[in-house]
């Protein structure tokens, strides 16, 4: 993951691809990808889901070999998100304190990722491709040995609906991030000229920051509670994102960059910890695939929006538009989750 948010359209700029086409392939694989993890999701209540973080795992190798091989269709199968959902809820069945368990999962997840942000400075794209297939193997096989209790249930009723429908705020924060956040390698080398090496520091230190953070968001959580840590963090980050696209030099972006991504994104595992405990452990694997269905059609749609954008050489409009649709989405979850606050 590290690796890939520099590499991937830089990779696909090198093979000839225009700023729209990789917007347009970047929205075409967040679509399909939200629909094969609606699907896996929905299996996985219904038959168990290790089974189909298994398959999900094998889709994304398979995708990332054919990619290494220069085939740029490739890429729209390498974001089965289907896994992330159905691990989450395998997690849960066997925390004890899943706020900590996610938040070290949280942490872990993105250490490594860290190491994947300094890649590009020792290999080409397509080495790093190689790498992402090998990876995915390793983490196919950590899978094998994992035991599951829940065996699946046959009804796939939805008591949770209403929950769920709240959580469409997430749809809107999809759309906003979709515009900018795929395409911020491509943004920093049409604005101020970087190559993959030389940003690949800074999206490093992004994600080792976000890593510290993320398990510090549990333990501030614990003192503020889930909703209040969410909203007041997510606040912060929308004025940097203002104030981002503004940025007179690569180094004040740079920084600008990483505060805005710690405290947009350290509050991850607490937003899954409060989705998980709001639903009843048979509809996890299904209601969690709808939450991200809802956040990633939109965010399917925002790349190419931004590419196009960014084709017109209009690199500023994309990151204002993003900034009042999180403000509308954050607005809207804190009204609707203000009462949820003691779970």
């Amino acid at each position: 993951m590290g690796s890939n948010s520099i590499i991937i359209s830089l990779y696909l700029l090198s093979l000839g691809l225009s700023a729209l086409e990789i917007g347009e392939l970047l929205s075409l694989g967040v679509l399909v990808g939200s629909f094969v993890s609606l699907i896996l999701s929905f299996l996985g209540d219904l038959y168990g889901r290790k089974k189909f973080a298994i398959i999900s795992r094998l889709i994304s190798t398979v995708s990332f070999f054919f990619l290494f091989l220069g085939i740029p269709i490739a890429y729209i199968f390498s974001l089965t998100w289907g896994a992330g959902g159905l691990l989450f809820s395998l997690l849960a069945e066997k925390s004890s304190n899943l706020d900590k368990a996610l938040g070290l999962r949280q942490s872990l997840t993105i250490l490594f990722s860290v190491v994947g942000s300094l890649l590009p400075i020792f290999l080409e794209y397509r080495g790093i491709l190689f790498l992402d297939v090998l990876i995915n193997l390793v983490a196919l096989s950590l899978l094998l040995p994992i035991t599951e209790k829940f065996k699946g249930s046959k009804k796939l009723k939805i008591g949770s609906i209403k929950v769920v429908s709240k959580f469409s705020t997430e749809a809107i924060i999809g759309l906003g991030a979709g515009l900018v956040i795929p395409l911020m390698s491509l943004w920093f080398y049409l604005k101020f000229g970087v190559t993959g090496p030389e940003m690949s520091p800074v999206f490093a230190l992004s994600e080792l920051t976000l890593a510290f953070s993320s398990y510090g968001s549990v333990l501030l959580a614990e003192r503020l509670g889930r909703v209040k840590t969410i909203v007041y963090t997510h606040s912060m980050a929308i004025v940097l994102l203002f104030l981002l696209p503004l940025s007179p030099d690569f180094l004040i972006a740079s920084l600008i960059f990483v505060v805005r991504n710690v405290l947009m994104n350290m509050t991850s595992p607490v937003f899954e910890s409060f989705l998980l405990r709001l639903i009843p452990e048979e509809e996890r694997g299904r209601a969690n695939g709808i939450v991200n269905f809802m956040e990633s059609i939109p965010r399917a749609i925002g790349p190419s929006i931004g590419g196009y954008f960014f084709n017109e050489g209009n690199l500023i409009l994309p990151f204002f538009i993003t900034g009042f649709l999180y403000s509308f989405a954050t607005i809207l979850f804190f009204i609707w989750f203000k009462r949820e606050e003691h779970l």
